[in-house]
């Protein structure tokens, strides 16, 4: 979804001679330069998932161009993303007053139904998005996945079957296909479907998940059990793998190892009973910045790196100037390998709070591990500068010294 606007303007740029221009597509000629620059900027900022940042340059784009479609749009999508839905709804309905065929808005805002569990609203609105704007194949996987939800299997396929005749490529249709005919028992069309969509993403961790899933089903445990171990070791907080290998290895007669996937499986369970629980307070109280601490807390004890990122990157919505949050954010960038992410995060907050030693032990660590072993040592030199008997940094820069 990000991004989506720029997108639209440079085919506007490309085609826009063919056919009659849409309110946005005028909007966006007649905008002024600045506007235009701070549009781009907010955009930028969204994609890099500083959210506070493109609310206020949102906020400056308004100065200029109040009834600015896109800038409503953009709104929209932030506001999802900090799981404020119905902010994020109001944003998509004024969308569409201002532009009634604006191409994403009702599918999004579907979306954001379907997360609330308003499924009839949610395929209403995919329906209406269809017949305003044209279908696509993202539309007609979520109509599907709608349908499913609500227990219409028919509709489901023939949602999913039309995602595949318009792009035979799209990954995800066949895996969601697969799902529902398993669901419905048709396990050899399932398996040929989640097959299909395997090969298009061969290293996709959730595909090898169903297909290995599936094949255990149709009691083939040697040929599930690659599958679900690749699965189980890359995501040891899944709880549906660890159990699921068990079961394979008791299958293939491999007790022992059995056992140690099954107490694998029932710590999964405890954390993502508790990640289900820290979700669940967000869903009532967005707003609050105790309840996305504690999911991201959870998110990175589960080894969830991503999703603990975009958790801590809303809790700094909240409170965008605490330190100590920007600091954990870093270490969690760190750990994921997002090192210069690490590292300008960390210098950032320097920037602001000299004092804080332990963020200059951060920053020579990202440094170390991005290979920069001088710039660690600058860093770390620079904090013995400031507290001369910091054990830590003389360890560290001993360490140095030995390689």
């Amino acid at each position: 979804m990000r991004s989506v606007i720029w997108a639209s303007i440079v085919l506007l740029l490309i085609f826009g001679c063919g056919k009659q221009q849409s309110v946005s597509e005028i909007q966006r000629e007649a905008l002024p330069p600045e506007a235009a620059r701070l549009l781009i900027e907010a955009n930028r900022a969204f994609d890099r998932g500083v959210y506070e940042a493109a609310l206020a340059l949102t906020d400056s784009v308004e100065n200029y161009a109040p009834a600015l479609a896109d800038l409503h749009y953009l709104r929209g999508a932030i506001y999802t993303q900090l799981n404020q839905l119905e902010i994020a709804q109001a944003a998509y309905e004024r969308v569409l007053e201002i532009d009634g065929t604006y191409p994403g808005a009702r599918f999004h805002m579907g979306l954001n139904h379907f997360r609330r569990g308003n499924l009839r609203y949610a395929i209403n609105l995919y329906h209406a998005e269809a017949t305003e704007v044209g279908p696509t194949t993202a539309l007609y996987h979520e109509l599907g996945r709608a349908y499913q939800k609500l227990g219409v299997p028919d509709s489901a396929e023939t949602a999913y079957q039309s995602a595949i005749r318009m792009d035979s490529t799209f990954a995800m249709a066949y895996m969601w296909l697969g799902q529902l005919l398993e669901e419905s028992g048709d396990l050899e069309r399932a398996l040929a479907s989640s097959l299909e969509g395997l090969a298009l993403r061969p290293d996709d961790l959730d595909y090898q998940y169903l297909v290995g899933t599936q094949y255990f089903r149709m009691g083939d445990a040697a040929s599930a059990l690659p599958y679900l171990e690749q699965v189980a070791n890359a995501r040891t907080w899944h709880h549906g793998a660890q159990f699921n290998l068990g079961q394979v290895y008791m299958r293939l007669e491999r007790e022992e190892e059995a056992q140690t996937f099954f107490a694998r499986a029932d710590s999964a369970q405890q954390l993502q009973q508790s990640i289900n629980e820290a979700q669940d307070a967000i869903n009532h109280d967005p707003e609050s910045l105790d309840n996305w601490i504690n999911l991201g807390r959870l998110l990175r004890a589960s080894g969830q790196y991503d999703r603990a990122i975009e958790a801590y990157k809303v809790a700094l919505v909240i409170m965008p100037w605490n330190l100590e949050l920007q600091n954990n954010l870093g270490i969690l960038e760190m750990e994921n390998g997002n090192l210069e992410n690490a590292a300008g995060r960390f210098r950032a907050i320097l920037r602001e709070a000299p004092s804080m030693h332990a963020v200059r032990l951060n920053l020579g660590i990202a440094y170390i591990r991005s290979g920069d072993t001088l710039g660690a040592r600058t860093v770390w030199e620079g904090l013995l500068e400031r507290s001369p008997s910091h054990p830590t940094a003389k360890d560290f820069l001993a360490q140095l010294e030995r390689e």
